[in-house]
């Protein structure tokens, strides 16, 4: 009899800390499910295709840019599974791609900081559950959610970031009549 021999699920975490951002401050942020390309570096667009943002069911498109050379880009249409507003996170699956992705599933979510790790700053983490991808090992996989979940912190830290202060305005002309 010949045994069909299935690799096994992978299943991993990415995480990043945003040392001056509250979790709720963050999910302010992340929780619109159709803007995730706003965050995500390798994501050039992002757009709902069916249903109602933020609802389970809904569908967003999400795409990187074309290439230099002409290549379409990779992209993937990702349906809304579950929100938890209280506990700020989202679960979706990838419903079709053309990156080789048979099955995907990931939560997003903002985690707060214990408070002995830094008081008012939290955690991104991207959980994930999926086949084996084609042309990825496991390692490589996670690495690459990885360095994103890390540039996505970055670019919330720096929305969030208040802008400098004002010390004064000078007229450009007369400096001595700086305010």
């Amino acid at each position: 009899m010949d045994q069909i021999q299935t690799e096994k699920a992978w299943q991993g975490k990415a995480m990043a800390t945003l040392p001056r951002t509250t979790a709720d401050a963050a999910w302010s942020l992340l929780s619109t499910f159709s803007s995730i390309h706003r965050w995500y570096p390798s994501l050039h667009t992002c757009c709902l295709i069916s249903g109602t943002d933020g609802h389970p069911g809904c569908v967003r498109y999400c795409a990187s840019a074309p290439e230099d050379d002409g290549k379409p880009s990779l992209w993937a249409n990702e349906e809304l599974l579950h929100v938890d507003a209280d506990g700020r996170s989202y679960r979706y699956r990838v419903a079709d791609n053309n990156m080789g992705l048979e099955r995907y599933e990931a939560t997003l979510s903002a985690v707060p900081l214990p408070d002995g790790e830094g008081g008012a700053g939290c955690q991104l983490e991207w959980r994930f559950e999926s086949d084996p991808v084609q042309g990825w090992t496991e390692e490589g996989f996670v690495a690459y959610l990885q360095a994103g979940v890390a540039a996505m912190a970055e670019r919330v830290e720096e929305a969030l970031r208040p802008p400098p202060p004002t010390i004064g305005k000078c007229d450009a002309v007369d400096v001595a009549n700086c305010t």
